[in-house]
């Protein structure tokens, strides 16, 4: 995700065939089967409702025999009571400009094995199993349940005729020594998924265009139309509905589609989302989808990353529209074919987006906006954030929940992370650097990333030992700025 300015000095951003081999990728802890989720949803314009079904095949990508299956709800953080809720205090002028409202997720009925409601803040389904899976073995769970959308500039919500579906249906939690069920922090992306296969058809008013992340159908029905694609090996699913523009090319094979409701640079905008694409292509290794949508849509921060989908927020103006862009983009790579733990490394994606995106400036002069420049505000925004924050604590490695504020997530998130790939450009070199973020994307793609096999990635290409200087930065022990 992208973020707001914080600092003047400084930007800191910011039915169905499933075709299991689509894409090959040295997977690391992961098995190549995959879940496959078959969604269908209507979407009530009345009530700003979306009623759907969500049919899972579910794989155990474990090493254990599982008894019992866990589902991330986090539409239940929009509900009225909820313990972690989308955005903080300061946040909440700007995600509700009518006024504070709620939405939530109710199931209406499960099939595949009884169920309860758990979690930390009744935000995870749990499915008992008739029968125990073992490893490798599928189970079939059919998941009925209804959404309210709330009136907000979210990720999920609508607003000023758009509807954003954001992380909207039961998402597997994923297994490491148990399953892992955090809330829904209002700080960063708190979000750890696995790759899935997903068949989505969405109904809604024949007066909506409905943005989807693959190439897409759409069939009318009178007042209706349904819209349905098929995304594989993907990290999630979102869609964006609304009365859109759209402006369209095509680069490296992938058809760009840039969805605006009031943009008179849009042609610039496409162009960017196209230069992003090839440029990111070219040093990390090919988009491997086909299709790419880049939507303007109500978001109270710079935009969201959804594989094959980002959100650029319609308050965005000016050459932060065309950042929001590069950045959301680079997300391709970093959260979407490299997957992380958002929660407890939330810097392993966060920071590369945005060293990606310096990295894309400084490699196409024609944009104006100088690499050195970005560099230097970061340096400035940290050490000032540093200075009147009086902060002791500069690790990265903390989980989301556990940073003092959301402006401290980001300097420790987005700017330090910047300025140590900053560093290690002079220590390595670009060419250097990049083989290794390339080799990183390889080795890692589809799977779920850690910070040690970033920092081993490096090593093999640079043929340097690394580890030292990194953990300086991730762990704080590098000392960046002083507090007189």
């Amino acid at each position: 995700m992208k973020l707001k300015r914080t600092v003047k000095i400084i930007s800191v951003i910011t039915a169905a065939i499933f075709v299991f081999a689509m894409f090959t990728g040295c997977k690391k802890n992961e098995q190549d089967e995959r879940s496959v989720y078959n969604i269908t949803a209507e979407y009530s314009d009345a009530d700003k409702t979306v009623t759907a079904r969500c049919e899972i095949d579910y794989v155990n990508r474990t090493e254990v025999e599982l008894s019992e299956v866990w589902f991330h709800l986090y539409p239940a953080a929009y509900r009225n009571g909820a313990r972690y809720t989308p955005v903080n205090a300061a946040e909440i002028d700007g995600a509700y400009p009518s006024g504070i409202s709620y939405g939530g997720i109710e199931i209406t009925g499960v099939e595949g094995g009884e169920y309860e409601i758990g979690g930390l803040d009744e935000d995870v389904l749990i499915v008992k199993l008739p029968a125990s899976i073992m490893p490798t073995q599928r189970v079939k769970i059919a998941v009925d349940y209804k959404l309210t959308l709330p009136n907000m500039r979210h990720r999920f919500g609508y607003y000023n005729g758009n509807v954003n579906l954001g992380n909207w249906f039961p998402i597997e939690c994923v297994y490491s020594g148990g399953f892992v069920a955090d809330p829904y922090y209002s700080s960063g992306d708190p979000f750890n998924l696995p790759v899935c296969d997903y068949a989505v058809s969405i109904t809604a008013p024949a007066s909506y265009t409905v943005a989807m992340p693959a190439a897409s159908v759409r069939t009318e029905n009178g007042d209706s139309a349904t819209t349905s694609c098929t995304l594989n090996n993907a990290r999630d699913f979102a869609a964006v509905l609304g009365a859109f523009k759209s402006v369209s090319g095509s680069v490296k094979g992938v058809d760009v589609t840039y969805y605006y409701v009031s943009d008179d640079n849009a042609e610039a905008h496409l162009k960017a989302a196209c230069d992003s694409i090839a440029y990111f292509s070219d040093a990390f290794g090919a988009y491997p989808y086909k299709t790419y949508a880049v939507v303007q849509t109500p978001f109270n921060q710079g935009g969201m990353e959804y594989t094959g989908l980002v959100y650029v927020s319609d308050s965005a103006q000016g050459d932060m529209i065309t950042e929001v862009i590069v950045h959301e983009t680079a997300h391709q790579w970093w959260y979407g074919i490299v997957g992380n733990d958002q929660v407890r490394e939330a810097w392993l994606d966060e920071a590369l987006a945005e060293y990606s995106t310096s990295l894309f400036y400084k490699n196409h002069a024609d944009y104006g906006v100088e690499y050195s420049a970005r560099i230097a505000d970061a340096m400035g925004g940290f050490s000032l954030f540093c200075e009147l924050s009086r902060t002791e604590d500069t690790s990265m490695n903390r989980s989301i929940g556990e940073y003092a504020s959301a402006a401290e997530y980001t300097y420790m998130t987005y700017v330090k992370g910047q300025l140590m790939y900053d560093s290690l450009l002079g220590m390595l070199g670009e060419k250097t650097l990049t083989a290794g973020l390339r080799r990183y994307a390889s080795e890692y793609a589809y799977a779920t990333a850690t910070a040690d096999g970033l920092i081993a990635c490096l090593e093999k290409a640079s043929n340097r030992d690394l580890k030292s200087f990194m953990s300086s930065f991730i762990t704080g022990t590098a000392k960046l700025y002083s507090i007189s």
